[in-house]
């Protein structure tokens, strides 16, 4: 089942400096297992909405690239907000039905 991932940060400079940190880049590239991937300002900082093919993908990049490059750039004070997880019925995307 797909899932929406909503990701509080402080600030869009603490999410270039992780995106960074993961992929070299202030751009996040595609990753596989995410569908939807979204940044922008939220009423409390910043916020990252993605939709992940299933719980298990947004689980391995959590543990694969996220919280390595939380700790890499000494974010890991960030991690006490846990993201919010919808569990997502139906998904388009581009036209297409992904679930």
């Amino acid at each position: 089942m797909a899932v929406a991932v909503i990701v509080e940060l402080p600030s869009q400079d603490a999410y270039e400096t992780l995106t960074e940190a993961m992929f070299g880049t202030k751009r996040a590239p595609a990753v596989d297992g995410c569908l939807i991937h979204t940044m922008g300002k939220g009423p409390n900082g910043f916020r990252v909405v993605d939709v992940w093919e299933s719980q298990e993908a947004w689980d391995s990049f959590r543990t694969d690239k996220l919280t390595p490059a939380m700790e890499e750039a000494g974010m890991t004070d960030m991690a006490g907000a846990p993201p919010e997880i919808i569990d997502l019925i139906h998904v388009i995307a581009n036209g297409e039905v992904r679930v």
